[in-house]
């Protein structure tokens, strides 16, 4: 059976009602946590959640087809979280579970969902820079499609100049995230943003 590793140290309290369970502080420090997808690492929570049900305290879990109905999640999702946990779960059947998945996706599609969250994750990065938040399904389009021609840390690198550059002035006269990753505006020189003390010229109302 499937069950949380080193239960005890979550300190579950037999007597609580409904049950918890108690998180350390060292979590933060911990680099398996920190290279969990964020997909994953909800997984592994909701998973701590439910081992605090487990009658005889010993934070065993219930079977796939009960903790995805309990998640709301599919059961191939949860076989893949599961197979990407392991160092947090203890369980004798834990490769053939990660084995029954690799027969049900092939390890290039595997790679490719790894791939596409990561993309995701990148593009939710460059739209939180954009001043502009406008089209943002055309502007993820037009990422990925940058993304061929940039790496994303320099792509990151251009946009911020192009922020910076652009302070201060009105969102109307800013690019939309598409034009500019199109237009490949990453490639421009920008100019060095205008000085607070400068004085801008106004425009005469027509």
């Amino acid at each position: 059976m499937l069950k949380i590793k080193n239960w005890s140290e979550f300190q579950h309290f037999k007597d609580r009602t409904p049950p918890w369970v108690k998180l350390y502080r060292t979590l933060l420090d911990d680099p398996n946590w920190h290279e969990l997808t964020g997909e994953c690492a909800k997984t592994l929570t909701m998973l701590w959640l439910l081992a605090s049900e487990d009658k005889k305290q010993d934070g065993y879990l219930p079977d796939i087809k009960t903790i995805s109905f309990r998640l709301r999640v599919s059961e191939q999702k949860i076989k893949l979280h599961i197979s990407e946990l392991n160092h947090w779960l203890v369980n004798d059947d834990i490769n053939a579970i990660s084995e029954r998945y690799q027969d049900d996706i092939p390890e290039t599609e595997t790679e490719a969902y790894r791939k596409e969250k990561e993309t995701n994750a990148d593009f939710s990065d460059f739209w939180f820079l954009y001043p502009k938040k406008i089209a943002k399904q055309d502007a993820e389009k037009a990422y990925k499609k940058a993304l061929k021609e940039i790496d994303h840390e320099a792509l990151i690198g251009s946009l911020k100049k192009y922020v910076e550059a652009n302070r201060g002035k009105d969102v109307g006269y800013i690019a939309n995230a598409a034009t500019w990753l199109n237009g490949k505006r990453w490639q421009d020189e920008q100019p060095s943003a205008p000085s607070s003390r400068t004085k801008m010229p106004s425009v005469a109302g027509g």
